[in-house]
């Protein structure tokens, strides 16, 4: 679609990291209530259309009268600045009591013909298919055609050996260990095209000759692989296509007649939201997202069908709160170890755990191109929030505005913690500057900076969290100060020749930075860097160059990437699918190849080509 007659103020929202949605969250709140972007009248607008949008406005339907005039009208001040034909499709549900209390669709399905959205208007919904995948899992246990101890390759005799058995329930908890084959796509030089099948998967998994870790032992966030293995499973134990499975199983029992996974190329169009995004004019642009999406993952629903669901969840028929109440299970190590990620607590339902402002909270967000959803569940309080959206960069601000109006009487903890309050400790500038320099995730390929600015420590994350001021609690931990009610700590460990930041957020487990030094290279000495990395069972091979005095990498379809020195041989590069690389040294010190370190593909090496285009010696 070309550029829209559309233009606005641009949204700002903070890149949030390991702080997630809470601060996207605060961003949205400060930077959203009230304040809608300025836009262009399209010239298409007809008196009708906006008769129509008047009438949509008024339908709160059945819902609403379970709200007390006071809160009704604090929720339509929320959504009025949605309630617009100029603007994309936004539809919120509201369950309490097993029965939606507010189900709503505002905004245009798309903004060349303002075609209203409705309560059926399907929008992607990216990561909220994980939760279904897990649900049909849970199925086929309990009809006994599979248990989560068995291993994987009993059904999918396909995959590498690696050595090590990886069982359903690995996949399930992000313990498999299996290389994330988005990132594996990215390496390949794959391009937009069909979207990614189980076959295509597999076939890029056969460049994994070792797990990134023992399965069980350790929990990795990142890649979609195990979700498409999942629904494999399903496919193979259930003898249905998984799209066809939860159709059958799900969807149509239920009477979700708008939720479909989409396996083509494109979206199902009748009534489908047009996904739309911010350029860096401030002009909204439709964005579809990257076309080569898995079908496992690639759903589509409406706020209708949703309601549906988190009714069901809330409600289960008899026989079925088994399955609701594994859902809701947190995940472990194989040791029994409960993983405390700094989203909060993962459960089997592919959802966060965790609290807001005291209360018990879990929670999803997604996004996909123009596409935002969310999922906030309040389980003491009897009480979910589902919000789609095709025009925002993050949903969930929304159906926090709610919620806070919603239990405005029940949360424990004010909206913010009161740092003056915190009984901080001095500490001399001088052993300040002893805590300062760069630090290294080396796990998931990720830099933090820490330096003292008016003789006051900063903690800063480039492209994420920027100078955040930290509050000395004692010489060597402290807690950062954000707006919000989350609880973050930097501690430093170590000593003057080898120091670590250890980051977490509300009790979650540590996400440990190494300090390093970067070292300096001349032109000439990057320039031994330089040469063509090459990768057999991905086919797919990287240029490293470093004539312009910057070491880059080039495959063509995965564009170029820029590193900087982290330390000898050891590059962070500014691409995610690239996010650190260490160079491998022969017996005489020469370089043989490169290994990719990030989260999803850990030690996947490249080997350096030799100049008549043999391979060099062997990486170890």
């Amino acid at each position: 679609m070309g550029r829209q007659l559309l233009r606005c103020r641009r949204h700002h929202h903070h890149r949030a990291g390991p702080l997630l949605h809470r601060r996207r969250r605060r961003a949205g709140d400060q930077g959203h209530r009230g304040e809608e972007p300025t836009m262009k009248r399209h010239y298409l607008t007809s008196k009708i259309v906006v008769l129509a949008y008047l009438a949509l406005f008024t339908l709160a339907a059945k819902a609403s009268n379970a709200l007390d005039p006071a809160t009704t009208q604090a929720v339509e001040r929320i959504l009025s600045n949605f309630a617009s034909p100029d603007k994309p499709a936004l539809a919120i549900t509201v369950i309490r009591g097993g029965k939606p209390i507010l189900e709503r669709a505002l905004g245009s399905v798309d903004l060349e013909s303002k075609a209203p959205a409705t309560v059926d208007t399907k929008f992607q919904v990216d990561s909220l298919a994980w939760e279904f995948i897990a649900h049909a899992v849970f199925m086929m246990e309990e009809q006994g055609k599979v248990t989560l101890d068995d291993d994987i390759r009993q059904y999918l005799p396909g995959l590498p050996a690696l050595g090590r058995k990886i069982t359903i329930k690995h996949l399930l908890s992000s313990t498999d260990g299996l290389y994330g084959y988005k990132t594996l796509q990215s390496l390949a030089g794959w391009g937009a095209g069909e979207p990614a099948q189980y076959k295509d998967i597999v076939q890029l998994l056969q460049s994994q000759k070792q797990t990134n870790f023992n399965p069980g032992e350790a929990f990795s966030p990142g890649g979609d692989t195990r979700l498409i293995l999942l629904a494999r499973i399903v496919e193979v134990a259930s003898g249905q296509a998984f799209d066809a499975f939860c159709k059958s199983q799900i969807f149509v029992p239920l009477g979700m007649s708008n939720t479909i996974f989409v396996y083509g190329s494109g979206r199902p169009l009748q009534n489908t939201a047009v996904p739309y995004r911010l350029d860096g004019s401030g002009v909204l642009q439709r964005d579809d997202g990257p076309v080569n999406v898995a079908g496992p993952v690639n759903l589509y629903s409406s706020i209708r069908d949703m309601s549906i669901w988190r009714a069901w969840i809330a409600s289960p028929p008899p026989g079925k709160q088994s399955l609701v109440n594994k859902l809701g299970m947190p995940i472990r190590l194989d040791n029994g170890s409960l993983i405390k990620d700094v989203s909060g607590i993962t459960t089997f339902g592919q959802q966060h755990a965790g609290q807001e402002r005291g209360l018990p909270k879990v929670y999803r967000i997604a996004s996909f191109g123009g596409y935002a959803s969310s999922v906030f569940h309040f389980p003491g309080n009897d009480l979910a929030v589902v919000v789609l959206s095709s025009g925002l960069t993050y949903s969930g601000y929304v159906g926090m505005q709610i919620a806070n109006i919603l239990l405005s009487d029940r949360f424990p903890e004010p909206p913010n913690i009161d740092y003056a309050k915190i009984k901080a400790v001095d500490v001399p500038p001088q052993q300040l500057q002893l805590l300062e320099g760069t630090y290294w995730d080396a796990t998931r390929g990720r830099s933090a900076r820490v330096e003292v600015k008016d003789k006051v420590l900063h903690y800063t994350r480039p492209g994420e969290t920027e100078g955040r001021v930290l509050i000395p609690l004692d010489d060597s931990s402290f807690q950062m100060k954000i707006d919000g009610d989350d609880s973050f700590f930097v501690r430093f460990m170590g000593n003057k020749k080898s120091k670590s930041v250890h980051y977490t957020m509300s009790g979650s487990d540590p996400i440990v930075f190494e300090q390093y030094t970067p070292v300096t290279y001349t032109k000439d000495e990057l320039g031994r860097f330089a040469g063509t990395f090459y990768n057999k069972d991905l086919n797919a091979s990287f240029v490293l160059d470093a004539s312009s005095g910057t070491l880059v990498a080039d495959n063509r379809s995965g564009g170029i990437v820029t590193f900087s020195s982290i330390g000898p041989d050891k590059f962070a590069g500014d691409k995610r699918f690239m996010g650190g690389i260490t160079f491998v040294r022969g017996k005489k010190g020469e370089i043989t190849g490169l290994r990719v370190v990030v989260d999803e593909v850990r030690n996947l090496v490249f080997q350096k080509l030799r100049d008549d285009g043999g391979q060099g010696i062997s990486a170890p």
